[in-house]
C-alpha cells in the first residue's frame, strides 16, 4: 500500500477563490500543480478504482466498502479536509464527474455546488458528509459491525435511504450504538418498513430527540435503545404516507 496523497491548505485555498472558472469541472481531466501535494506516511492506502454511478444507481454501497477497505485511517485523520479534496478531484475525478455533472448546474450556481461535492468546507460532520468521497468512508466507518455475519448488512440498510445519511452528521447519528439500534430494528422489523418507511423513521427520530431530553440515549446500550423503538410499534403502524 502506498501512502495517502493530500492537497495543501493554502493550494485548496486558491482552488476555492478560482471557482469562477467553472469550465475546469466539466473538463475530461482535473488539471492540477504537483507541486502542492503532499505524502502522510501515517496513512495507508491502495487507491482503489471506484464503481462509476449509472443513471438512478449511484452504486454508494459498493463503493461505500470499497473507500473503507482502501484507505486505512483512524476517525481523527479521516476529519482532514485535505485528503478528501485530493481524492474528489484527482484519484476519483471521473466518478465525480458521473455522480455530481457540473454542466447539468445553472452556471450561477456552480460555485457552491463545487463547494459543496468536491471540498469540505468546514471541519464538522455535515460538511464531511457532503464531500462525496468522504461520505463514503464515514457511512461505512459508522456503520460496520464485525460482530455480524455480514459484517456490512447495516451499511447496505444506510444507503437505502437519503434520510439515514441525514441523520448520520447529527448528534444521534455520530453515536454508533444508536446508529446500530436503528438500522438492526428497521431490519428485524421489516413488515413494519415495508411501505412508508420514510414517514415511520423521521417519527422515530423525532421519539428520540424527545427522548434524549430526559434520558441520555448515547449512554445506553444498542438493545436498550431497541427496546425503546419498540414500544412506538403500534404508533408507527398507524403511520401512512402524506
Amino acid at each position: 500500500m502506498d501512502n495517502i496523497k493530500l492537497f495543501t491548505t493554502a493550494y485548496i485555498s486558491d482552488l476555492k477563490n478560482n471557482l469562477k472558472d467553472s469550465d475546469k469541472y466539466i473538463s475530461e481531466n482535473f488539471i492540477f500543480d504537483e507541486s502542492k501535494v503532499l505524502v502522510n506516511p501515517l496513512i495507508k492506502a491502495n487507491y482503489p478504482e471506484l464503481i462509476l454511478p449509472e443513471k438512478g444507481n449511484l452504486r454508494n454501497f459498493q463503493n461505500s466498502k470499497i473507500i473503507f477497505e482502501g484507505y486505512k485511517m483512524t476517525p481523527l485523520q479521516a476529519t482532514d479536509a485535505r485528503i478528501w479534496t485530493y481524492l474528489a478531484h484527482v484519484t476519483y475525478w471521473k466518478y465525480m464527474m458521473k455522480r455530481e455533472p457540473v454542466e447539468e448546474v445553472q452556471k450561477e450556481n456552480r460555485k457552491d455546488y463545487i463547494l459543496t461535492h468536491w471540498f469540505v468546507e468546514r471541519i464538522h460532520p455535515a460538511f464531511l458528509f457532503r464531500n462525496n468521497i468522504s461520505l463514503l468512508w464515514w457511512v461505512a466507518y459508522l456503520t460496520y459491525d464485525s460482530e455480524r455475519e455480514n459484517p456490512y448488512e447495516l451499511t447496505e440498510e444506510a444507503f437505502t435511504m437519503l434520510d439515514y445519511t441525514r441523520l448520520l452528521p447529527g448528534e444521534q447519528g455520530r453515536n454508533r450504538n444508536f446508529v446500530h439500534a436503528l438500522l438492526e430494528f428497521v431490519i428485524e422489523n421489516n413488515d413494519l418498513f415495508s411501505k412508508y418507511k420514510a414517514e415511520r423513521i423521521r417519527f422515530l427520530l423525532r421519539r428520540s430527540n424527545y427522548i434524549g431530553g430526559y434520558k441520555i440515549i448515547p449512554n445506553l446500550e444498542k438493545e436498550e435503545i431497541k427496546k425503546i423503538f419498540g414500544k412506538y410499534k403500534i404508533e408507527l403502524d398507524s403511520i401512512v404516507g402524506r
